[in-house]
């Protein structure tokens, strides 16, 4: 199960990355600019934001397996379009279209894993279903920026199609049927541990007083690190010197590294315990200096653009994963729904982070402002998340002594 989740996470986030990482070659191909790439960067995770409250609770009611498959169905259809019609306004509804499936992807995957691990393994499975993501975008800039640049993009994505429509078809064999945190009814049957009320309580199963701090943070989060995706290729070959393949190298070894990393700093927090939040304050806290280091690399070169992609994307990847985590054990009987308010908030930052960098390079000629602006966000986002811990420590005390 927890396989299936990682690979069609992994798959789903395709579109997302796909602009970043194959940039220089749509701007040759196709005459797209940097902002317009951008724009596409940033409606992926925009659709996705917008759609992830409505998306966790449809998940709900569907199942995660029937959420994850129909994504993945729906990204096979939008990266058929981009191969049959190679155009910019193609690529625009491929990402509001996969972007959107996306949200259902989130919490499919993420109910999947809290119904189907115990919750003192939760930090781990869900490091484990997120590394998907950098695992599919290590192969994208590896394999995929060296395949497209010498076959070209669209035959590349052909290749991709097939493999999505068959992680579809077993996601919807092989993911269980979960509708929340264990048992399907029990958001219903255990209602009156939450809000109050007596047993037989009817009354509809609210997230816990102070929840709105996750989907804050974790806009925060990505609005500060989603350029370290989507743009460190283009920066290394701009401003660091190096040939868009060896850039995409560098990106994929990070991306390798990140997840051996986040994997086995979860597997810490797992038997460490308690406080679920903890390490995530001190992961965006060393993401703040992965940033800071892409910053200062425009003046001291390409071993600090390095070493800020390594310890940057490490450490946004892992403390995204143990996020995850933080959200299930706030909120066990609305998993769906909660990951859908959080995610919502992620990716309305990468919505907005995207394309206003990809405008703050084309307007002062430089990518000076765009990691400024970044690393104050994701710094930010550090305060944020410290204020997540006493959401969390309230919410597990209250189901306690309910």
């Amino acid at each position: 199960m927890l396989t299936v989740a990682t690979i069609a996470i992994g798959l789903g986030s395709i579109p997302g990355f796909l602009f970043g990482y194959l940039g220089p070659l749509f701007e040759a191909d196709l005459g797209i600019s940097k902002p317009a790439l951008g724009v596409l960067i940033g409606v992926f995770f925009g659709a996705t934001g917008l759609a992830s409250t409505v998306g966790g609770a449809w998940a709900e009611r569907i199942g995660a397996h029937k959420a994850v498959g129909i994504d993945l169905l729906m990204v096979a259809a939008g990266l058929a379009l981009a191969v049959l019609v190679p155009t910019y306004a193609s690529l625009l509804v491929m990402a509001v279209f996969t972007g959107a499936g996306y949200a259902l992807a989130n919490a499919g995957t993420n109910m999947a894993v809290a119904a189907s691990i115990a919750p003192a393994r939760h930090g781990i499975a869900m490091a484990v279903r997120t590394a998907g993501v950098p695992a599919v975008g290590a192969v994208q800039s590896l394999v995929g920026v060296g395949a497209a640049a010498a076959f070209g993009w669209r035959p590349v994505l052909a290749v991709v199609v097939p493999v999505v429509l068959v992680v579809g078809v077993l996601c919807f064999r092989l993911l269980p049927a979960a509708r929340s945190a264990g048992d399907p009814a029990a958001a219903v049957v255990e209602a009156h541990d939450l809000v109050g009320d007596g047993p037989g309580t009817t009354r509809r199963v609210r997230l816990p007083v102070g929840f709105g701090w996750y989907p804050v943070a974790a806009f925060l989060l990505i609005a500060g690190t989603q350029p370290i995706y989507s743009w460190t290729v283009s920066y290394l070959d701009e401003v660091g010197g190096m040939s868009v393949a060896t850039a995409g190298a560098l990106a994929s070894i990070g991306s390798a590294f990140a997840v051996v990393a986040m994997i086995v700093l979860a597997g810490r927090a797992d038997r460490i315990g308690g406080d679920r939040v903890r390490p995530v304050v001190l992961l965006t806290g060393a993401a703040t200096v992965g940033v800071g280091l892409l910053w200062l690399g425009i003046v001291a070169g390409p071993v600090a653009m390095t070493a800020g992609l390594v310890v940057g994307s490490l450490a946004q990847l892992t403390a995204i994963g143990l996020m995850h985590a933080a959200v299930v054990a706030t909120a066990p009987h609305l998993v769906g729904r909660a990951s859908g308010a959080t995610m919502a908030g992620y990716y309305l930052g990468a919505l907005l982070s995207a394309p206003l960098f990809g405008l703050s390079v084309k307007a002062t000629g430089g990518y000076g402002l765009g990691w400024g602006v970044s690393l104050v966000l994701v710094a930010a986002s550090v305060l944020c998340f410290a204020r997540c811990r006493k959401v969390t420590a309230d919410a597990r005390a209250a189901m306690q002594t309910g």
